[in-house]
């Protein structure tokens, strides 16, 4: 059961990592959008395109990791 707790941990993790920095992004680019408290026209794109995006590197080693625990769980058949 090790291998598998270790394999759904690191699809959970991979999982929060992708959902918390691309909503993080958005919300960035959502405050630096706004003007006079409202989102100008053109501005959002404007701020998501200025704003700087994460990486995708964390997400996918600790998927790639996850899914080979299942896998070498599951062979193993602990």
């Amino acid at each position: 059961m090790k291998k598998r707790g270790a394999g759904i941990s690191l699809l959970g993790i991979a999982a929060v990592l992708f959902i918390f920095r691309n909503s993080v992004h958005l919300l960035v680019a959502a405050i630096m959008g706004r003007k006079d408290g409202v989102i100008g026209e053109g501005m959002f794109d404007y701020a998501l395109s200025v704003t700087k995006t994460y990486s995708v590197l964390p997400e996918i080693i600790a998927l790639i990791l996850g899914v080979i625990y299942l896998i070498w769980a599951e062979i193993k058949k602990e």
